[in-house]
């Protein structure tokens, strides 16, 4: 899933290093950012509960004693059970949300209506912890879930508590390349197919800085690709389809340069609401981790009008564009067009408790660095 331009070096602790390490058996792994001089080490013990080699990659777990289960790919880290839900609620709520409030935004107030059943894919993720969260919204009809090495899919099953989720009524499992689906399921689109309310996509690290300051291209790259951004526009719901997706850390240099490059692409292909978000976890090199999410609209939808707190009255005039006191929340607000007080409805609405995701967390996670922005 993540990390996958780190260069990981294990090797077993011996007395030198740490003698009570080797006598309880114990494995270190380090992450080597050589752009940026970093490295990063996790102690996990042995022997692994799995490891097996697929058809695309070497797959392990193993536990730790502070961070529960560990999933390995090449020796990359992909998750730990104890901050997978930080990036992984993240990129399943933040786009649920943002969608239900858009929607529900353009429901007469007085109205019982409900917003229309969602269809969802999910391109990669293939420890199925974004499908298990995306279960919890009641709204979701289906969830198209694409994933490359099946293997992933069989190993989390085993040793996962959210493993299950492929066995959902709602959850379609394809096994198969990601852009390749996208390019496919566009084509039916044009012959009268389905489009997609939300697309996100948990692709694993498209490049990585070599320690001679090369670029190495991994094959994950056409997926941030500028065609695939605009076929993923394309097959998204007109006027309201959201789009989420991994970016990178803004730690590293190389990875900065491409968020800014992403950003343009995805504003050149129609999308608006284009925004970098943060997420904190401590086992991701630098302990800071973002995405990007954006609406497909086609630029001349109007501002979203939102009803003031126990009255009747639209605060449409005061949101205006060009009103004196949005110039200043847009200072202080990213995501000030938001009607936040639909986020905490559809939030409290949820069938299942979140462990990071909460409303706040998810207006803040836009207010980057300066430097950053």
């Amino acid at each position: 899933m993540l990390r996958g331009y780190v260069l990981f070096t294990s090797i077993l602790l011996g007395t030198v290093r740490d003698t009570r390490s080797q006598e309880a058996g114990m494995k270190r792994v380090e992450e080597v950012e050589d752009e940026i001089g970093y490295i990063q080490s996790l102690m996990l013990n042995t022997p692994p509960l799995a490891s097996l080699k697929s058809s695309y990659q070497d797959i392990e777990v193993y536990e730790s004693s502070h961070f529960g289960k560990v999933f390995l790919l090449d020796e990359c880290l992909q998750l730990t059970e104890r901050d997978a839900p930080h990036y992984n609620e993240m990129l399943a709520h933040v786009p649920m949300m943002e969608y239900l409030a858009s929607r529900r935004s353009e429901v007469d107030s007085e109205s019982e209506s409900e917003p229309e059943p969602m269809r969802v894919l999910v391109i990669g993720g293939g420890d199925g912890y974004v499908v298990s969260e995306l279960l919890k919204h009641p709204h979701i009809e289906s969830i198209d879930h694409v994933e490359l090495d099946e293997e992933v899919i069989n190993v989390s099953k085993r040793f996962f508590e959210w493993g299950s989720v492929w066995e959902h009524e709602k959850v379609n499992l394809i096994i198969g390349d990601g852009a390749a689906f996208v390019e496919e399921q566009l084509k039916k689109k044009e012959e009268g197919g389905k489009t997609y309310h939300a697309i996100i996509q948990d692709a694993s690290d498209p490049f990585y800085t070599d320690s001679d300051g090369s670029l190495v291209i991994l094959p994950s790259h056409v997926l941030y690709q500028n065609e695939h951004f605009q076929r993923m526009h394309k097959l998204l719901a007109p006027n309201r389809g959201v789009l989420m997706f991994q970016a990178e850390t803004y730690n590293i240099p190389s990875n900065l340069e491409e968020i800014r490059n992403w950003r343009h692409s995805l504003e050149q292909n129609g999308f608006e609401h284009v925004r970098y978000g943060s997420i904190s976890i401590s086992t991701y090199p630098t302990g800071q981790i973002g995405f990007f999410i954006s609406h497909a609209r086609d630029g001349n939808d109007e501002f979203v009008c939102k009803s003031r707190t126990n009255t009747s009255t639209s605060t449409c005039e005061e949101n205006s564009p060009t009103s004196i006191s949005s110039l200043a929340d847009d200072k202080m607000d990213r995501s000030g067009w938001m009607d936040w007080n639909r986020i905490w409805a559809s939030y409290r609405e949820l069938s299942g408790k979140t462990k990071y995701y909460h409303p706040r967390i998810h207006r803040s996670s836009f207010d980057l660095p300066l430097w950053v922005e």
